[in-house]
């Protein structure tokens, strides 16, 4: 039996770790920020739009960055039916990044968090202005009542969502002996015969500072130009 180690291969480039890592530290903040009091209520509005800005990078660096981190590699909602019989069935399937059950998972925690920003935008609430999103006075009292009631609950939907995530990371470490958390903290895993691609073909960090540069310039740029008070 040989004991040479097992060949590495790229799975993950670095914009998309940071991404995820990223995300992961802003999504702690935003509560932390949430009760530090109205005088420093800014950095939860600052924090929001960090996560839009990071939600609005994933989805260009979706279409322009490394294999694995694009959406035609992994967005397969027919083919997480299909994976989610063999997995029940015990019937092995590899992917270098993200299997179709984690692909649906990618977007739904996307989706949650980009709609707990987006209704933050315009949550109102009974004491001071200040801590009004900054469209709350561009649209209708009802509306902003209602956004408000679901970015107060939204964040229990992120932290089932959060829930499921670890959980599922943590069977597949466990349980099926496929360690899916180091390839995002180092970006290798073991050379296979992997469904998706044999090897990753990283996005270039200069266009991930483009692309994140640009969707900081379209989030901070719309509440800045549009929104009252964005950064009080």
């Amino acid at each position: 039996m040989s004991s040479e180690p097992s060949r590495m291969v790229a799975a993950w480039d670095a914009p998309t770790r940071l991404f995820h890592w990223g995300l992961v530290v802003l999504i702690i903040l935003a509560p932390i920020t949430n009760k530090m009091g109205a005088s420093t209520f800014y950095l939860h509005k600052i924090n929001g739009y960090m996560i839009l800005s990071l939600i609005l990078y994933r989805v260009i660096w979706g279409f322009v960055g490394g294999t694995t981190a694009r959406f035609s590699t992994f967005v397969r909602p027919f083919g997480a039916i299909g994976y989610f019989v063999d997995l029940v069935r015990n019937r092995p399937r590899h992917f270098l990044g993200h299997n179709p059950l984690g692909g649906l998972m990618v977007l739904a925690l996307m989706a949650a968090a980009a709609g707990q920003a987006l209704f933050g935008l315009m949550t109102l609430d009974d004491i001071p202005a200040t801590i009004e999103g900054p469209f709350a006075s561009k649209v209708a009292e009802s509306t902003a009542e209602w956004v408000s009631v679901w970015h107060r609950r939204g964040f229990r939907i992120i932290l089932a969502l959060v829930a499921l995530h670890v959980l599922a990371n943590l069977f597949y470490t466990f349980v099926k002996k496929d360690n899916l958390i180091r390839p995002m903290v180092t970006g290798v895993k073991p050379a296979g015969p992997y469904e998706d691609v044999q090897a990753n073909q990283p996005g270039s960090l200069g266009k991930a500072a483009l692309c994140l540069a640009l969707s900081m310039v379209i989030v901070f740029g719309s509440v800045w130009t549009f929104g009252s008070a964005p950064f009080r």
